[in-house]
């Protein structure tokens, strides 16, 4: 490459890499583009799934390369049917939160996701929802114990950056998080294989908003436990004494 090109090349990939995700949702959906998002698991009784999410760090103060900085909450939801009432899986079965340093990334199983259910049932299928938001308390103070599912902001508030790369409206609806999930079909006829899918970005409206937060909120304060998932590992991404 001409090497008069190099520079303005270079400047524009830094630019673009910077800019990929700070999309605010069009109204009436809240958040930015990428504040929510969507998948499916199946089979579950059959073999087991994983869900990977990593953190792009937009919320790392400019300058600070260390850990336990830039944390951004993946609030996750899953959906489960209870034949014969609700085969089409639109109850809310159970709710977690998972903090994620930026460039940090973690696995959960789905198995783990789906082993304690409000409803005391076994589920072999799901629909996971994903909300990102920065921790209320700041997304270097204790976000393992901020982050909450059942906490979502009431408002449109979007968590952004000031001057110095620091986050500015804490617990406000994030940016830059990612999510993958693996499958594992069985088609009558063809061998069982695998297959590996991101979350797809999908708006966030204020009704959906509140169906989330108020059944996590009645799950989280029923007090039984039920219905309360496993979060994160503590060991980091497809960590062996918590997969």
């Amino acid at each position: 490459m001409n090497k008069r090109w190099l520079a303005p090349f270079a400047m524009l990939v830094l630019f673009g890499c910077s800019t990929f995700a700070q999309v605010p949702a069009t109204a009436p959906a809240w958040g930015y583009t990428d504040t929510y998002q969507l998948d499916v698991l199946q089979n579950l009784t059959t073999a087991d799934a994983v869900i990977n999410l990593s953190n792009a760090g937009f919320y790392t103060p400019l300058g600070n390369i260390f850990k336990d900085t830039g944390y951004i909450c993946a609030n996750i939801y899953i959906f489960g049917g209870v034949a014969p009432n609700d085969p089409s899986g639109e109850q809310l079965a159970a709710c977690s939160t998972c903090p994620i340093s930026r460039n940090g990334a973690r696995s959960v199983r789905a198995r783990q996701l789906v082993a304690n259910p409000l409803t005391n049932v076994t589920l072999t299928a799901a629909s996971v929802k994903i909300i990102w938001t920065t921790p209320p308390a700041g997304v270097a103070q204790n976000p393992a114990t901020s982050c909450n599912a059942a906490g979502l902001p009431t408002t449109n508030v979007l968590a952004g950056l000031n001057g110095a790369g620091q986050a500015t409206n804490n617990g406000g609806f994030a940016t830059g998080g990612r999510a993958w999930a693996t499958h594992w079909h069985v088609i009558s006829g063809i061998p069982a294989f695998g297959t590996e899918t991101r979350f797809t970005d999908v708006p966030l409206s204020a009704a959906e908003r509140n169906v989330l937060n108020e059944n996590c909120a009645f799950i989280v304060g029923n007090g039984s436990g039920a219905g309360i998932c496993a979060g994160c590992p503590t060991g980091g991404a497809q960590s062996s004494n918590t997969l």
